[in-house]
């Protein structure tokens, strides 16, 4: 395997050694970065750009909270994490005036879930926990908008969502441009059609994003010991193939929220594949120490979605094919 390159090992400033190793600082410090973005909105929201910056760093600040859960996973193990994960969700339960769903979806998603991803990294490397995030996210989102959205289906409840904006900006079209208006249409249906599943994806690319973070910091300060496959290196299991075949089953066969739950797992699905990819086109580049040609990539990602499709399907045939294996040894090179 692809090894990540170990960085030098610094010492741990103090201010951050006591916050992590004390379960009520460090609670406090999990809330603080949880709810940074309302208290900065409401320090600063008067000061027009500077506000703007702020909550920026506020809401970053609050994406990066499963990173904390993660570190202390990898510092001080599971047990530790949970306490002091516990002890955040009681604090959660004062501020939000008895909350109990705030609290308990703090506890299992940002605590529980980013613990378990970082133990399943240590363990198993990079692939399994993709794998892991993905399920536990996928079903949990599901479940989640079914219950919010009973007795309705769940892309009634979704259209709903989003009918508020459409309208909108509908309304702004004048009546003679009846083709403007067919498309707003349309392009509603189409949001309507693929926000869960890129919102799944969304969600997993910040948890995967802070487990990879916190085992980088975790080696940069000399306490981490496990897996430390580099990103290049990334593989899905063979299973997602035969899950992505039983959700385009269901996606094209089946009705209602099942249907449309099964269109969200094909999304996602190929979106991994998507990343698995780019990685392998990633990883031959740079083999062939073509910088450039991986800047070109990636800004055509940006610009012209369509190439996705290429770089999936790169990702599918990798699963079998192992395309890596042909150009990198276990230390990465020829």
């Amino acid at each position: 395997m692809n090894q990540e390159p170990s960085p030098q090992v610094t010492a741990m400033p103090k201010v951050v050694d006591v916050f992590l190793t004390n379960k009520v600082l460090c609670a406090l410090l999990a809330v603080m970065m949880l709810t940074s973005a309302y208290w900065f909105d409401m320090l600063f929201g008067n000061l027009r750009m500077i506000a703007f910056f702020f909550l920026l760093a506020g809401v970053l600040l609050h994406l990066a909270v499963p990173s904390l859960f993660a570190l202390v996973t990898l510092g001080g193990g599971l047990q530790y994490s949970l306490q002091a994960g516990g002890i955040a969700a009681l604090l959660l339960l004062v501020l939000s005036s008895g909350s109990v769903y705030t609290s308990v979806v703090f506890m299992l998603l940002f605590v529980v879930l980013s613990g378990f991803a970082a133990l399943t990294l240590q363990r198993q490397g990079l692939g399994h926990t993709a794998w892991l995030l993905i399920l536990v996210l996928f079903f949990g989102v599901v479940f989640a908008m079914i219950g919010s959205a009973t007795p309705q289906d769940m892309e009634v409840f979704v259209n709903q969502q989003f009918k508020p904006v459409f309208d909108e900006m509908i309304a702004r079209i004048p009546p003679e441009a009846k083709s403007d208006v067919d498309s707003m249409h349309a392009l509603q249906a189409m949001m309507v059609k693929v926000f869960p599943g890129f919102f799944i994806f969304g969600l997993w690319l910040i948890w995967w994003s802070d487990v990879l973070l916190a085992r980088k910091l975790a080696m940069r300060y000399g306490f981490y010991q496990g897996n430390t496959d580099d990103i290049l290196s990334f593989a899905l299991p063979k299973m997602l193939v035969v899950v992505l075949l039983i959700f385009m089953g269901f996606a094209n066969l089946a009705v209602g929220n099942l249907q449309y739950a099964a269109l969200a797992g094909v999304i996602v699905l190929a979106c991994l594949l998507a990343m698995q990819g780019v990685i392998v086109v990633h990883a031959w580049l740079k083999r062939k120490a073509m910088t450039g040609a991986i800047l070109v990539m990636y800004v055509m990602l940006f610009f012209w979605s369509v190439i996705v499709i290429i770089f999936a399907l790169i990702g599918l045939f990798d699963i079998w094919f192992n395309f890596r294996r042909t150009f990198m040894s276990a230390t990465g090179e020829k």
